[in-house]
């Protein structure tokens, strides 16, 4: 699921040009370092996704960093539609970024319909040393990895850079908080650029499911 208009024009800080570099080189595409301006449709095709909404986009909807806020709050229940982020692996997944302002880590709530198959990808490493990656903890249903069943309170993290796949429960809705640290975060860049490994051959594919 994409989640700005196609039309939606961004304006990159130097992160996010950084983002849309490394982006290129690993796509073999045309990269113009002057150029600042870019359509969302644009991105998409260097296969940049919106991971985040930064301090001042979160400013812009109300949230405020100098305030207690719980799932009680009309900030959290706003978040669900104003904070969506892009779901590229998998249909039907709704995903939003929690109504709070962390710098080294984004939180975000996923949620999975019965059976929701999240297709092998894998999210570059941020740095060689510090590649950053992902925590994903079941709140509600499970998710099926590495050959485990993840219940409400289990958790796995994915360094970036490790390709992986995962299935959700196959009779209930499931339901995750999940948190990401990619390139630049703590910076306020919102984009990354996960590579697709639907082209894996099938002995890769059971390996990261």
């Amino acid at each position: 699921m994409n989640i700005d208009d196609d039309d939606f024009e961004f304006v990159l800080s130097d992160v996010e040009m950084e983002t849309l570099r490394r982006a290129a080189v690993d796509r073999n595409l045309a990269f113009e370092p002057d150029r600042r301006n870019y359509k969302a449709a644009e991105l998409r095709t260097y296969g940049i996704v919106r991971e985040a909404y930064n301090s001042d986009e979160l400013r812009q909807v109300g949230v405020r960093a100098d305030r207690v806020v719980t799932s009680f709050d009309w900030e959290a229940q706003r978040a669900r539609d104003q904070l969506l982020v892009d779901a590229p692996f998998a249909g039907g997944i709704r995903k939003w970024q929690l109504p709070i302002d962390v710098c080294e880590w984004r939180a975000f709530i996923s949620e999975f319909p019965p059976g929701t198959f999240v297709e092998p990808h894998v999210h570059p490493a941020n740095t060689p040393e510090k590649p950053g990656g992902s925590l994903r903890t079941v709140l509600k249903g499970s998710l099926s990895y590495a050959g485990k069943i993840f219940g409400p309170g289990d958790w796995f993290f994915i360094p970036n850079g490790v390709p992986y796949s995962f299935r959700s429960d196959n009779e209930l809705p499931t339901v995750v908080l999940y948190k990401y640290a990619f390139f630049a975060v703590a910076e306020g860049n919102r984009f990354s650029s996960p590579l697709d490994l639907h082209g894996y051959n099938e002995r890769t594919r059971s390996e990261v499911a």
